[in-house]
């Protein structure tokens, strides 16, 4: 019986648990995303963005350098590093993000001259740095899983990023089982009882 009851609440778990990832697409800021135009970020989606991060359309529009997915980006429009910071100052993971030049063509390729890093930084202290080169595609750059409080975009001045994934919590892939595998461990236990009572 005490067997039938951890089964019960392994598939229960496994029902209940979801990654706990935040893509932002850059698709629906607060009064933003406006077709044919582009602004400041700011806050959304949980994390403020520095002033020198515009989300743009860039799709079908006058900066016609195409997306990841959707119609819009985020645009380094000032120059400068971009910074990203929780909005209540709490810790987070970066999950990746696409990155490519600004003004190039869509797909448009060539070779790298757009050169620079990302920098995940805690209490003021660098816990990861990452070097990076852009040409005229987007680039994946992968997550890297140590608790930051501030991330630092600086690609070089003017580049764009789509698809980011920010999260409060480690990503199921790199720390807990993925849902859609506990279930499959959840239901095939349950069919191993079952055959077992039938034998």
């Amino acid at each position: 019986m005490k067997f039938k009851n951890i089964l019960a609440s392994l598939c229960l778990l496994a029902l209940s648990t979801t990654a706990s990832a935040g893509l932002i697409t850059f698709d629906d800021v607060p009064s933003g995303s406006i077709q044919n135009s582009y602004g400041d970020v700011g806050q959304y989606a949980g994390y403020d963005f520095s002033v020198n991060l515009d989300w743009i359309d860039l799709v079908d529009s006058p900066w016609n350098f195409g997306t990841v997915s959707g119609d819009f980006a985020m645009l380094n429009n000032n120059a400068g590093v971009g910074n990203i910071t929780a909005t209540d100052d709490s810790d987070f993971y970066f999950g990746g993000l696409w990155a490519k030049k600004w003004g190039t063509g869509i797909d448009s390729g060539g070779s790298d001259s757009l050169f620079g890093y990302m920098r995940g930084l805690n209490d003021g202290q660098i816990v990861w740095e990452v070097s990076t080169a852009l040409n005229g595609s987007y680039k994946n750059f992968a997550a890297q899983n140590i608790a930051i409080d501030e991330l630092q975009l600086g690609f070089g001045n003017y580049f764009l990023v789509d698809n980011l994934t920010l999260s409060s919590q480690l990503t199921p892939s790199t720390e807990v089982p993925e849902p859609s595998s506990l279930a499959i461990l959840g239901l095939g236990l349950l069919g191993l009882v079952r055959f077992r009572k039938k034998a």
